[in-house]
């Protein structure tokens, strides 16, 4: 038998129907609404957003040490930016590729599956100018590589995994290498073009070019590792000591084969243009110098030492006499 209400018990609900408060009464009594969010199941978004920004974390540390690496190999400015980590279906990947390119296709052991690292000729090819002893030009026009530029943009990619390594080491140690090298991405399949895959951008500055570099790593391939990744997970790692000591070591050797000119200003003179019309070979000049006084000598254009002038056996010379600091 059901429990009747007293008659305090009635008045009280009379008084909230009366007073409009048996609609939230009902309300607070009926369970809330789960909240409901799009989904398209052409473009299922696996990757969290905590997930993403320790996959950020990670891909920019791999950018800046190769912005250490690159200078000395390449014996130019160099400079690579993260600016993009996407998801999308490879077929979306593969269509945004434009023919003919360098991909080179890796094996991501330990982890099942393979990966692509892809280098537009905007990039190759002022690499391959750098390390042939040019001076970093892109090409007007984007062609094949012949044998030996395939093997400049191996060590190059090589150079990469090794940095890719050491950026994602606290996570997991791999043991990539490349499988092989292609230029038209039509015929890369390394999954099925409907699968997802984690699309990571940068940009490569080599002196005054730049050009894009993509990674492109299925899903399926990083799901074993996806669960340790979180926003509170920052890989603020620094470099290992042997790296630092190694990249130092390159950039001193590129400053110390370096070549700048050395001019001393022995001094200057005004004329007026009528004046300097009218010189004749034999002509004395007479400069603002006075013999006695130490002359600047100047280094790539800055004054950095003070000297006498003089002779050497049958050369003229000068001879420093202090160094010019930098206030």
């Amino acid at each position: 038998m059901a429990d009747l209400l007293s008659q305090d018990e009635v008045d009280l609900l009379l008084s909230a129907v009366n007073e409009g408060g048996g609609d939230a009464a009902a309300a607070a009594a009926r369970p809330e609404a789960p909240a409901l969010s799009t989904y398209d199941f052409r473009r299922p978004e696996r990757v969290s957003k905590d997930q993403l920004k320790g996959l950020q974390t990670l891909f920019e540390a791999l950018a800046r040490e190769l912005g250490l690496l690159l200078p000395p190999f390449l014996r130019t400015v160099a400079r690579v930016d993260l600016v993009s980590i996407d998801q999308l279906t490879y077929d979306e990947f593969i269509l945004s590729i434009a023919r003919p390119t360098s991909m080179s296709i890796l094996d991501m052991a330990p982890l099942e599956g393979r990966g692509v690292i892809e280098l537009s000729p905007t990039v190759v090819f002022p690499i391959v100018d750098r390390v042939l002893g040019g001076k970093g030009v892109a090409l007007a026009a984007a062609r094949e590589l012949t044998e030996i530029e395939e093997r400049i943009i191996y060590r190059i990619v090589l150079m990469i995994l090794d940095t890719w390594k050491r950026a994602w080491e606290h996570l997991v140690e791999f043991s990539m290498s490349v499988v092989s090298q292609e230029s038209d991405p039509l015929i890369v399949q390394i999954v099925a073009g409907s699968e997802m895959v984690v699309l990571v951008g940068y940009e490569v500055y080599i002196g005054e070019t730049v050009g894009n570099m993509n990674m492109c790593i299925p899903l399926v391939v990083l799901d074993p590792i996806l669960g340790q990744l979180s926003s509170q997970m920052q890989y603020q790692r620094q470099l290992a000591p042997e790296v630092i000591e190694q990249a130092r070591q390159q950039m001193e050797n590129v400053v110390r084969r370096s070549k700048v000119p050395v001019e001393p200003i022995l001094g200057y003179a005004r004329f007026m243009l009528s004046d300097l019309a009218r010189l004749q070979p034999g002509d004395v000049v007479p400069l603002d110098t006075i013999a006695a006084e130490s002359i600047p000598v100047m280094v790539g254009g800055v004054t950095r030492f003070l000297a006498k002038p003089g002779r050497r056996g049958e050369q003229s010379s000068v001879q420093l006499t202090s160094i010019v600091r930098d206030e």
